[in-house]
């Protein structure tokens, strides 16, 4: 049954608060990049310290990814039906709870209190609330500003998102060095503190007076729906290209470049801030300011991923490797949005939750995929996941030019009204 209209102007929204309410959940975005590169650039030592192998460290993102995959589009679709702002929320709470737990489990680890198998269970345990209850925030969050921008806008929008997660992954490696002054681990409950403030931000500061609209029928996005499957497969391919040297960069750095497990986060850090800086350069300028449609950028973003990846692949010094690791960032930059955001403009305005999720749930496979893959490969040889990597990225490539699919992801040309443009957004099941 269709719920009524409010009376007009009941419960909407002014457009300060929504700058507000947008600004709240890049602010959010930003503290989970952050989060997310500190566990990266930080675990990677410790757990050599701890005694977990390449493979077993692997395992640990592998499975909190197979959470998120598998949970993602089911938060995104309840947040269609239930309102996004309680899914945010839920979202932040488990990531912060995850990485105050996680944190503490490494530290049993250092201190002897806990080893072996017992240690290792609660590290994959504690990790994997990450995936199981985390995973609820960005979709929702993402659905939150497609509810709200125009299908013109859709990209920059979500690129927006994407930026803040770039920068916060950016600032991450800097503020785990700083943080890990005051001990081994406390960069994941700083990062855990920041998680918990930016929760209770959005529970008193973000506006959503009116729930969805309640329909008939509630449509279920599938994960075959032949709308979206051609961005979905793009966003599996890049994740896992993009995932190979997130997860094996660290142990790059000490096998390949012959850095010290005590050298090695400081140098990495200056890799991993160079990729997020330049994926954020991607996502405010060149998604942002020049507005190409995802077409363009789904065909550009493999073509500097697989020049990226082969840099790295001869080099066995440091600058050379860190170009590398700018050039695959700044393909990630346009990657990202452009996947998401022609998911998005297939399906209608009360399917954004689930097809969001869906297209973060791609993203997420790559985590599964890429360890299990990557860490048997880099046992042979460190090179031997970029081998991989750059052969999958001029795959990916081909693809994008040759999918229709992906050549007509282009926003409408709309010649729009001043009324239009506000009205449009609205026409979402949000008021």
């Amino acid at each position: 049954m269709t719920s009524s209209a409010p009376p007009p102007g009941a419960n909407v929204t002014t457009p300060t608060q929504r700058r507000i309410a947008i600004a709240l959940l890049l602010v959010g975005a930003v503290c989970a990049g952050m989060g997310q590169t500190i566990v990266f650039s930080v675990l990677p030592p410790l757990a050599r310290e701890i005694g977990l192998t390449n493979f077993q460290t692997g395992f640990i993102f592998t499975l909190s990814a197979c959470a998120w995959v598998f949970l993602g589009p089911v938060w995104g679709r309840m947040s269609d039906r239930h309102g996004r702002k309680p899914f945010i929320i839920a979202g932040m709470i488990g990531y912060a709870g995850s990485m105050t737990l996680f944190g503490g489990s490494i530290y049993l680890g250092l201190a002897g209190v806990l080893s072996g198998l017992p240690l290792y269970l609660l590290i994959v345990a504690t990790r994997s609330i990450y995936g199981l209850v985390g995973s609820a925030g960005p979709p929702a969050a993402q659905a939150y500003i497609a509810d709200r921008t125009s299908k013109k806008d859709r990209t920059a929008g979500i690129a927006g998102f994407s930026a803040a997660f770039g920068f916060g992954a950016m600032l991450g490696p800097g503020f785990g060095a700083a943080a890990s002054l005051l001990g081994r681990v406390t960069p994941f409950f700083a990062a855990a503190a920041l998680g918990f403030l930016m929760m209770f931000a959005v529970l008193a500061f973000l506006p959503e007076r009116t729930g969805p609209t309640e329909r008939k029928t509630q449509k279920k996005v599938r994960l075959f729906d032949n709308r979206i499957t051609p961005f979905l497969g793009f966003a599996l391919a890049f994740s896992i290209i993009n995932a190979i040297p997130i997860q094996t960069i660290a142990f790059y750095f000490i096998d390949r470049l012959g850095y010290s497990t005590a050298q090695a986060p400081g140098y990495v850090s200056i890799g991993l801030t160079a990729g997020a800086l330049a994926s954020l350069f991607a996502q405010l300028v060149i998604v942002q300011r020049l507005r190409l449609p995802p077409a363009r950028l789904m065909r550009i973003a493999p073509a500097l991923m697989l020049g990226g990846h082969m840099l790295i692949l001869f080099s066995d010094t440091l600058w050379p490797t860190v170009i590398g690791m700018m050039a695959s960032g700044l393909g990630s930059g346009m990657a990202i949005p452009a996947a998401t955001a022609a998911t998005s403009l297939a399906v209608e305005p009360d399917e954004q939750g689930g097809a969001i999720g869906l297209a973060g749930a791609a993203t997420a496979s790559g985590f599964i995929v890429s360890p299990l893959i990557a860490f048997t490969l880099y046992a042979e040889a460190p090179q031997a996941p970029f081998i991989l990597s750059s052969a999958l990225a001029l795959a990916l490539l081909g693809y994008a030019w040759v999918s229709r699919k992906v050549g007509g992801a282009i926003p409408p040309d709309m010649d729009e009204t001043p009324e239009e443009a506000v009205s449009e957004p609205a026409a979402a099941p949000y008021q």
